[in-house]
């Protein structure tokens, strides 16, 4: 089944254009599906860099954040998109919504800057596993 970015398009363009507007504090957007739906929602945003958004990433979702991280060695910014896949979401989820990521991708306008992650099993949080 295709996702639809459409039913909450706007909310999800906003989060976007905040995380690419360079005077912007928002540096990051998390979306995830909203109920056993294929519609993507807006989970939240926050100014706090990776370090934050991995403390909103949930075990038992699929999720894709949009972020913008300085480049180390320029400080200009880079911007990337990560889907995770938490430990707890079922493996006919995982397939289906992986075919989800391009999509995504377009509709975020984002380029080649992906990143996939999936946590590990073992119970440990999702800070263990993004580090």
């Amino acid at each position: 089944m295709a996702v639809n970015l459409s039913k909450n398009g706007s909310a999800l363009m906003a989060a976007y254009k905040k995380v690419v507007d360079a005077k912007s504090d928002t540096d990051w957007a998390l979306f995830t599906y909203e109920g056993k739906s294929n519609d993507i929602r807006l989970a939240e945003t926050g100014g706090g860099g990776l370090e934050e958004l991995v403390e909103e990433l949930n075990s038992g979702k699929v999720m894709y954040a949009f972020c913008r991280v300085p480049d180390p060695n320029s400080g200009l910014p880079k911007y990337v998109l990560i889907n995770w896949t938490g430990e707890g979401v079922k493996d006919s989820l995982k397939g289906m919504c992986a075919n989800h990521l391009s999509a995504i991708a377009n509709f975020l306008k984002v380029g080649s800057s992906r990143y996939h992650k999936r946590s590990h099993r073992g119970g440990r949080g999702a800070r263990d596993h993004f580090d």
